[in-house]
C-alpha cells in the first residue's frame, strides 16, 4: 500500500478544480489524518468547500471488485499504456469522484474521473 503525505496529496489535489469554485487550491486537514481510517478532509482554499479523500486503497479494492477491472483499462494520458495503479480518491460532490492513479508503465501520475460510482 502507498503511504501518502500531505503535501503529496494537496499538490495532486491541484490537478482537479473545485466543485463549487473551480478553483485548484486545496489543503488537507490535519487533524482528520491522525485517525488512522484512510478518510481525509480536505478543503478548497478560497471557498472552503469541504469533501473526503480516501486513502486507504487496499480496503476499498477489496470491497468494490468492478473496480481492479476498471484500473486495469485506463490509459496512461503519455505513454498509452494500460494498466494504472489506485493511489487515492477524492469525492468532489455527490456527482463527481476522481480517482489518482499511476501508471503502471511510466510511473506517470495522473487524475481519472471515476464512472464507477454511483450517486444517484
Amino acid at each position: 500500500m502507498v503511504q501518502l503525505s500531505i503535501k503529496e496529496v494537496e499538490a495532486r489535489l491541484g490537478e482537479v478544480k473545485c466543485a463549487i469554485c473551480k478553483s485548484n487550491r486545496f489543503g488537507i486537514d490535519s487533524r482528520s489524518v491522525t485517525k488512522g481510517d484512510g478518510e481525509w478532509k480536505a478543503i478548497c482554499r478560497d471557498c472552503f468547500y469541504i469533501f473526503p479523500v480516501h486513502t486507504d486503497m487496499e480496503f476499498y479494492l477489496q470491497t468494490q471488485p468492478d473496480v481492479p477491472y476498471r484500473l486495469k483499462e485506463i490509459a496512461c494520458q503519455f505513454c498509452q499504456h494500460r494498466g494504472v495503479s489506485l493511489d487515492f480518491r477524492a469525492v468532489l460532490s455527490v456527482r463527481e469522484a476522481v480517482y489518482f492513479v499511476t501508471c503502471a508503465a511510466c510511473q506517470l501520475k495522473f487524475p481519472e474521473q471515476s464512472y464507477l460510482e454511483s450517486f444517484e
